[in-house]
């Protein structure tokens, strides 16, 4: 018998019920068993949510990442939730030198999760964003699931409150470059639309847009990572005023919310789309 989660794992367990993202795809999934999983870029979020589906018909999963201390977060956080007996977490790169440590090619998988893939990989595969789906889909049973989520990329500028966020974004991106470091970058849902209707035999299911509500506490952590890089500028006096302008902008974001009739701002949207392999 699989050993059950502690009571505090338990607490931790991502629910679809509780996701607007995760209980669309419980959702669109129907009464299809989840089978084996594969998580092609997995976080502490998805996994979360992984170790409930053994409920839904899940049997086995593999989980990806490209990030040594993910991994040994994600280990200890399956063996916390008892789902490590039927799972794996690879450490590995889907391109490069490090694709063969991953020795995926011989497998088939039910259902694959692209959960905030594609935005990630420019800091571990630029350059190769056109070319995941249809590695993915090469893993992929006939009659499988894939189901992508993503992020819409947020405008240079709009009008109204809403705004301060897309500054927020602006600056953020600017000292993670002056840091010395690559910005993710996410690509729009007409994209992954177009790539997908470009892989022969794979068929477009469903595709959903969830909007984003902006909270206060939610723009302070953007600019927190703007703040975390500034230790890394090689020019002192860009970094001092670098963070005063950040200081400005959680001042701006307190007040334009505090404006906001309910407490948040509203501001592009998250997507799902989901696809299914003849």
């Amino acid at each position: 018998m699989d050993p059950l989660p502690s009571p505090d794992a338990k607490k931790r367990l991502v629910f679809g019920k509780d996701d607007a993202l995760f209980g669309s795809i419980e959702a669109q999934h129907e009464n299809r068993p989840f089978g084996k999983i594969l998580d092609a870029g997995t976080g502490m979020h998805s996994l979360r949510w992984i170790a409930t589906l053994p409920e839904k018909g899940m049997t086995s999963f593999t989980a990806i990442t490209a990030d040594t201390t993910m991994q040994l977060n994600v280990q200890r956080e399956a063996e916390a939730l008892g789902v490590d007996t039927i799972g794996e977490i690879l450490i590995g790169n889907w391109f490069g030198s490090e694709s063969s440590r991953l020795n995926l090619e011989q497998q088939q998988y039910d259902t694959i999760l692209v959960d905030y893939l594609i935005g990630a990989m420019d800091g571990f595969s630029p350059y190769q964003q056109d070319q995941m789906l249809t590695k993915l889909t090469a893993l992929l049973k006939p009659g499988g699931r894939m189901y992508i989520v993503g992020l819409e990329p947020l405008p240079n500028r709009v009008d109204g409150d809403a705004n301060v966020m897309c500054r927020i974004r602006q600056v953020r991106d600017a000292c993670i470059l002056l840091a010395g470091h690559r910005c993710y970058r996410e690509y729009p849902i007409e994209w992954i639309e177009r790539q997908c209707d470009q892989i022969s035999g794979l068929r477009l299911v469903a595709s959903k847009k969830f909007p984003i509500l902006y909270r206060h506490a939610t723009m302070v952590r953007q600019i927190n990572v703007a703040r975390s890089k500034l230790l890394l500028f090689n020019n002192s006096a860009l970094s001092k005023a670098m963070a005063l302008q950040l200081d400005d902008l959680e001042k701006e974001s307190m007040a334009a919310t505090q404006r906001s009739p309910t407490g948040s701002l509203q501001l592009g949207f998250d997507y799902m789309v989901a696809v299914e392999k003849e």
